[in-house]
């Protein structure tokens, strides 16, 4: 399962970039004698480019032995203007370690970027907990007869972590870029306990509207919860039904494979 998501992500990676090399409108076709061609490129093989030039609207045909380069000059998104950001983020993340858990997750972050490098902004991801059983006393003591019942139903349910995030971009995000951010924050629905997720990636400005991109995170991630047991356990809490329980807290660690898109 986890070898065809990964291999899943790649081809979607190579089919956005695919698809964005496809929208290309515009090329330069630089020659050999020093002569630059600006225009629409409307058939192409091993030997001959057929352009549509932009100067006087003519067809013109270069073999590759007079051609030295050719620039596309896909319309992309100006960041330099563009201060609003918006992320929406997929991905698999892969527990190190134990105890541990496996999970799908999508997480999303809108803010402002402060120059075209620098942002700052905040959100909300779900992670959909997958326990790795045995890893961790996920289940109920199973000698007093309570096999498959889970020792506290939280489990159940996924993390949602709120966090801010901060971001810095190696080049101006109009081009290609390499990135680095970081989130931190903590969830407070269904389970409580810290959140912090460091990434590194790599930015692919596309078009006009938005861009892609992928990254590599490590994500930190705590969780308290209830260890239901006996009532002569040292320690031990009685609920309000008369159960008794104690309350452990847990650390995970996971590595996380992301692609999304910015806007």
């Amino acid at each position: 399962m986890q070898k065809r998501f990964f291999i899943a992500l790649i081809m979607a990676l190579i089919a956005i970039c695919g698809y964005a090399e496809k929208k290309v409108s515009k090329v330069e076709i630089h020659l050999r004698n020093g002569q630059v061609v600006k225009g629409a490129i409307t058939e192409r093989d091993e030997r001959v480019v057929t352009i549509i030039s932009d100067h006087d609207g003519g067809t013109y045909h270069y073999t590759t032995d007079e051609i030295n380069y050719i620039s596309h000059l896909t319309k992309r998104k100006n960041y330099d203007t563009s201060k609003f950001r918006g992320f929406i983020d997929v991905g698999y993340s892969l527990g190190l370690g134990e105890p541990r858990n496996d999970y799908w997750l999508v997480e999303t972050s809108f803010g402002y970027a402060f120059t075209p490098k620098t942002y700052l902004g905040a959100g909300v991801g779900v992670h959909n907990f997958n326990a790795v059983e045995n890893s961790y006393p996920l289940f109920w003591n199973q000698t007093q007869g309570y096999e498959g019942k889970r020792n506290d139903p939280a489990w159940r349910y996924p993390f949602i972590p709120f966090y801010v995030e901060g971001r810095y971009s190696v080049m101006n995000e109009s081009k290609h870029t390499p990135f680095v951010s970081m989130k931190v924050g903590a969830t407070f629905i269904n389970h409580n306990g810290f959140f912090a997720s460091p990434t590194i990636g790599y930015h692919f400005a596309s078009n006009e509207f938005f861009s892609f991109n992928v990254g590599l995170a490590y994500q930190l991630q705590t969780a308290n919860y209830k260890l239901w047991c006996q009532g002569d356990t040292p320690g031990a809490i009685k609920d309000d039904t008369g159960k008794t329980y104690l309350s452990k807290g847990q650390v995970f660690h996971n590595v996380c494979l992301k692609v999304g898109v910015e806007f």
